[in-house]
């Protein structure tokens, strides 16, 4: 493989403690071939099998962390602590043997809103399922919060339980 781009994104969190330690998202870092590069995406392959792509990361454009001084995003939901909420969002993608998404992955999670800051919401308690041909929870251990970041947010709605 020739060509090579390091870039730079940040990903949902998932958290399995009592007592949620979040100070900030981490910032992953990727080291591949750049495939793909559209308004909602940008697809980058890590290795090759007979010139085709077989691994690699799908990550929503909004994701990706263009220079260091990244401007914030200024969206407040200006939700009530602890209410019920269903949040659409799209996943980053990792794949392999060669099986590459054509979109990113479309995730909902309900759960109690906690809180929010410029970057990030915050659910409790909540349950998070992955829609693609068929419906699975994810991740596969319960998640006791949910930090999802802000860019990869689609819509946020309340609802009474």
């Amino acid at each position: 493989m020739k060509n090579f781009i390091t870039i730079k994104y940040i990903d949902a969190l998932y958290c399995t403690t009592e007592v949620l330690n979040y100070r900030k998202l981490t910032t992953h870092i990727a080291l591949g071939k750049l495939v793909q590069f559209s308004d909602d995406s940008l697809k980058i392959i890590f290795s090759e099998k007979n010139g085709k792509p077989e691994s690699g990361l799908l990550i929503p454009m909004g994701a990706i962390i263009l220079n260091d001084n990244k401007s914030k995003i200024m969206i407040k939901f200006d939700i009530k602590r602890n209410v019920d909420v269903g949040v659409s969002w799209k996943d980053i993608v990792f794949f392999t043997k060669g099986r590459i998404p054509d979109n990113c992955t479309r995730m909902y999670s309900e759960g109690k809103f906690i809180s929010e800051n410029d970057d990030v919401v915050i659910l409790k308690n909540p349950t998070t399922i992955m829609l693609k041909n068929k419906i699975q929870n994810h991740p596969k251990v319960k998640a006791t919060f949910t930090v999802i970041p802000k860019v990869m947010i689609a819509t946020i709605q309340t609802y009474d339980k």
